[in-house]
């Protein structure tokens, strides 16, 4: 899907669309593509949807020229934004519970807890499916006592779950090396104390992950180490880049007073040695459950061994994990297993940080440019302000549809008219986009309507058709070379931009990738997000 912010005055349709721009134009257009080859059509979607029989019918179709060329399909993709979490149920224990005192973590207070008595934690290392939990204080029959070894493709599917599979570590005598700690590392004269976290499933979460991390660090005083954007089990990389790369850090911390500080300033991860990092366990995130897929990732990746410890209480709330922190005033750091799941007040986060968060130059620019070479530049025009010239910037409409991996999460939990609201059909988006338009463009002249680009995981050869037939560019990332320039997380925060600066973005309820572009939408635009 694709977005870009928009001026008031009107510009000329870009003729790119139709494959020929007017001579007059004086602008770069983008090439035709060739036609789609047609593939044979399988009995059954391969996420098992509906086969829509019939072909929608746009009444904004039939101009002349496609509202955008349709490049060829991609064999490969990035996967988007993270499914809904499906609730948690961990596996019985084969061994009694002994009863203990229990505090309800949904309760924020800041009155004295009793604790808890806990086994002690050993050092995390490797971890294999066969792993032990601690649920209540109590090891499951299972042994393992190291987490962190190596990741594999078996690893959580859908951010609701929480098992992972990875074999033995070869060489491995089930003894952990002693580790230099964590803090040993720092610089002798630095006098920052710091907060981290683990980071926690796909890309939107992880994102979330950080604001909520920004919101214990503010309130404790201490300034965040934002772990990068780590692979998750969707998309199975490997890699990491940091946030700055795509979020302009020094402005948000400009415009917030928030510190923030990124671990590759403070650590080479090619030449750091492996170090003990001990984490609190917050949300259930090393005693209820696992920590996931990223979390490993993450910390295989800077050479950490980590040890989880319980706090006085397992609480998942802003409240209580501030209270139960604030005690560790003189620790150099403090690193909580979970952040993505805490319970923020009134769901600031977005309001105090997120929206603070603007897009880097870079990113910016690289949209920019695509748009400059597929569709018409607008005319420029005079502000008789400031009798300067002003070029308008480029206006489309943007659709997020996610599918792939989406489809069976959808399957299990919304049936029947329910569905519209997490797997629509690229019909149905096709009807509500031509409401779009009509609110736009009452006149229904074709010079005004505008270009559809659709940020999607989608690549079904008939489903990139049906985009074609109606007009609209799927953004292919491949074609556009985003991951060469930008890096592996790039194809998905280009989908961001192109949702943010749309000048109407049709997206998706139960996606979190949607609402993060609906918020900006929002923020940035003073507009409204156009939900199926």
């Amino acid at each position: 899907m694709v977005v870009l912010h928009i001026a008031n005055p009107p510009f000329a349709r870009s003729d790119s669309l139709s494959c020929q721009a007017p001579a007059s134009s004086g602008s770069s257009t983008a090439a035709c593509a060739p036609p789609l080859r047609s593939q044979p059509r399988p009995d059954e979607d391969e996420d098992g949807q509906e086969d829509v029989s019939g072909e929608y019918r746009s009444p904004f179709r039939n101009h002349d020229r496609p509202r955008a060329a349709l490049p060829h399909p991609a064999e490969n993709s990035m996967v988007d934004g993270q499914a809904p979490e499906a609730p948690y149920t961990s596996a019985p224990s084969t061994l009694p519970i002994p009863q203990q005192p229990q505090v309800d973590p949904t309760q924020d207070s800041e009155q004295t807890v009793q604790p808890i008595e806990e086994p002690p934690l050993k050092s995390l290392h490797h971890i294999s499916d066969g792993s032990k939990e601690f649920d209540n204080g109590v090891e499951s029959p299972v042994p393992t006592d190291k987490i962190i070894g190596d990741m594999n493709d078996h690893s959580e599917e859908y951010e609701n779950s929480e098992e992972s599979e990875e074999g033995e570590e070869a060489g491995t005598d089930g003894q952990t090396p002693m580790a230099v700690p964590f803090e040993s590392t720092f610089d002798a004269e630095d006098e920052t104390q710091y907060l981290t976290y683990l980071p926690y499933a796909g890309i939107t979460n992880q994102f979330y992950g950080m604001l909520r991390g920004m919101e214990v660090a503010k309130a404790l005083g201490r300034t965040l180490i934002i772990p990068p954007i780590t692979a998750s089990s969707h998309d199975k990389s490997k890699q990491n880049q940091p946030w700055s790369k795509f979020l302009d850090l020094s402005k948000f911390a400009e415009l917030t007073g928030t510190k923030v500080v990124e671990f590759h300033e403070l650590r080479d991860s090619e030449l750091a040695e492996v170090n003990e990092l001990k984490c609190g366990i917050t949300c259930g995130f090393g005693s209820k459950r696992t920590i996931d897929f990223t979390a490993k990732g993450f910390l295989k990746q800077w050479k950490f061994n980590v040890s989880l410890e319980p706090l006085r209480i397992d609480a998942n709330k802003l409240d209580t994990i501030t209270s139960l922190l604030r005690p560790r005033s003189q620790d150099k750091y403090l690193c909580i297993s979970n952040t993505y799941k805490i319970s923020v007040k009134d769901k600031s986060e977005w309001e105090r940080f997120g929206q603070y968060l603007h897009f880097t130059e870079e990113l910016e620019s690289f949209v920019q440019e695509f748009l400059d070479q597929n569709l018409v530049k607008p005319t420029s025009v005079i502000d008789s302000k400031t009798n300067t010239e002003i070029t308008p910037t480029h206006q489309y409409l943007a659709i997020h549809a996610r599918r792939g991996d989406f489809a069976a999460y959808c399957e299990s939990n919304f049936k029947g008219p329910r569905m519209v609201h997490c797997l629509p059909s690229t019909e149905q988006f096709a009807e509500r986009i031509d409401v779009v338009q009509s609110r736009l463009n009452p006149t229904m002249d074709p010079e005004q309507v505008l270009p559809v680009f659709v940020a999607t995981n989608e690549r079904r050869p008939e489903e990139l058709k049906k985009f074609a037939d109606l007009g609209w560019r799927y953004l292919d990332h491949d074609e556009m070379g985003t991951a060469d320039k930008l890096g592996v997380f790039g194809p998905m925060m280009v989908d961001q931009v192109f949702m943010a600066h749309a000048q109407a973005l049709v997206g998706i309820q139960m996606s979190t990738f949607s609402r993060v572009g609906a918020l900006r939408q929002r923020d940035w635009h003073g507009r409204k997000m156009e939900y199926m």
